[in-house]
């Protein structure tokens, strides 16, 4: 009886683990870098999001995953382009499942697969419209797979924000539209870098910034909707620009050794810059995770990001960037290890 009894103790054990990750759903702007376009690196979409996505990757064992949604973005250059979605299954989902069995051997916890959508809004490049009815989801089946997914438990569902607003904004106006508020209650937003008082943005003007610009009456609507109370926004800034790329590690001679793994390589060259890899919308899960220096509990829910709050966390997080950079290296050599 007490084997019994500690048997189903340590499964209550491991069951209360499970349960305690956060829930996530991604909403990236991210695309394959080899799609032409007319950007500074002739691409569509600059490649910083596939260094996060890696990176997440590697961490995926504190999370539970239940989406990720690619090519979120109204550039109209993706009118044509190919199913992002089968892109990033593919490219990631080939790195991901050769390296999960190393990694659940070494650390445990990682699910077999996880899933990407493609965006509702990639085909028709169209921006958030305030005024207009989103009581219906039919031209928004990636924003619908989201509200299905809030829906179905009531554990609090984290959404990272790593570009445009458009459908988080969607999102938020069909929960209003359709008489769900009570499911805005059960999310969270995390966004990176739409606001910044110093980096691209000014304290009089912080929101002419490239992720709010690029649908600002979106970018309005959600944080206007957190200052009244009606959905929590944790609005970053740029600390993971100027506190977690650019306080880490620099050179060849260290991001070479991320290469072992097929993770590890997506991660060294999705964004490697002046020595450096850019995973600046990294910044949201590591804040969600609250052990590396800067927590929620150090940004306000309310959209508001006031100079003080977002200096001082640039600060803590270029002082943790040193550990952050070696706890995924640590991974992604474990993820080549058998």
């Amino acid at each position: 009886m007490k084997l019994i009894g500690l048997t189903f103790l340590l499964f209550l054990t491991a069951l209360g683990n499970t349960a305690e990750k956060p829930r996530v759903w991604i909403i990236s702007d991210m695309s394959d870098s080899r799609l032409p376009g007319n950007n500074h690196r002739s691409t569509i979409n600059d490649p910083d999001d596939i260094s996060a996505m890696a990176g997440y990757l590697l961490m995926a064992n504190e999370f539970d995953t239940r989406g990720i949604t690619v090519t979120s973005t109204n550039r109209p250059d993706h009118r044509t382009t190919p199913d992002q979605a089968a892109w990033a299954n593919s490219f990631f989902g080939k790195a991901y499942r050769t390296d999960v069995a190393n990694l659940n051997k070494h650390l445990g916890g990682y699910p077999e697969s996880i899933q990407f959508f493609e965006s509702s809004i990639k085909k028709t490049a169209e921006k958030f419209r305030p005024h207009a009815s989103y009581a219906k989801l039919d031209r928004f089946p990636s924003v619908a797979a989201l509200l299905k997914e809030a829906k179905s438990s009531d554990q609090m569902l984290n959404i990272l924000c790593w570009g445009s607003l458009s459908e988080p904004a969607i999102f938020v106006k069909h929960c209003l539209d359709s008489d769900q508020e009570d499911v805005l209650k059960k999310v969270q937003f995390i966004a990176h870098w739409t606001s910044s008082s110093f980096h691209m943005g000014t304290k009089a003007n912080s929101e002419t910034v490239p992720n709010c610009a690029e649908d600002a009456e979106a970018c309005g609507f959600l944080k206007k909707a957190a200052h009244a109370g009606t959905i929590r926004y944790f609005e970053c800034g740029a600390i993971g620009q100027f506190g977690i790329v650019e306080g880490g590690p620099k050179g060849d001679a260290y991001f070479n050794q991320f290469k072992r793994s097929r993770i590890g390589k997506i991660f060294a060259e999705g964004k490697y810059v002046r020595g450096k890899v850019d995973h600046s919308d990294s910044a949201t899960y590591w804040v969600l995770l609250g052990k590396w220096d800067v927590g929620l509990d150090d940004l306000s829910p309310d959209g508001g990001n006031p100079p003080d709050t977002e200096k001082a966390n640039e600060a803590a997080f270029k002082k943790a960037s040193k550990k952050i950079h070696d706890e995924l290296l640590r991974r992604a050599k474990l993820a080549a290890t058998r």
